[in-house]
């Protein structure tokens, strides 16, 4: 992707990392296993890319950091599977800490739906109801 471009438009400095600060990674992952049971990186990460909230998506690192802070908080646990015929894989787990976060998630971002909603709507009431409609209305 060229520098001075971001999910798709001509963008200033900075305004790719907006739609990339709030990837959302920790809620993605927790449904992503909730969705799964028992899973290995790669099937999170494919599960995920269902699941996330910008076009920038999210990076493996990004995932494997995120399992391993909520294993560390008791929210995630994880075991090396060696059978089969390929080399070991760790497999995670939601515990019942982990169930009860999402479900926190779940909440917080049900109230950022609704702030954004009401921005979004209050900002249409300003620009006209095409603004930031990507097919076509005004966008800045």
């Amino acid at each position: 992707m060229n520098e001075d471009r971001c999910c798709g438009r001509r963008a200033d400095p900075g305004a790719c990392e907006m739609g990339n600060l709030y990837r959302y990674t920790e809620p993605v992952v927790l449904l992503s296993l909730a969705r799964l049971g028992a899973a290995h990186g790669y099937q999170i990460a494919q599960e995920a890319e269902n699941l996330v909230v910008t076009r920038a998506g999210l990076d493996g690192p990004a995932i494997y950091r995120t399992l391993r802070r909520l294993e560390a908080f008791g929210r995630v646990t994880s075991a090396w599977e060696t059978g089969g015929g390929g080399p070991a894989r760790r497999v995670y787990e939601l515990t019942d800490a982990g169930r009860q976060h999402l479900g926190e998630w779940i909440a917080l971002l049900a109230d950022v739906s609704a702030s954004l909603d009401n921005l979004i709507a209050q900002g249409r009431k300003v620009l006209g109801p095409g603004a930031g409609d990507p097919n076509g209305g005004a966008s800045g």
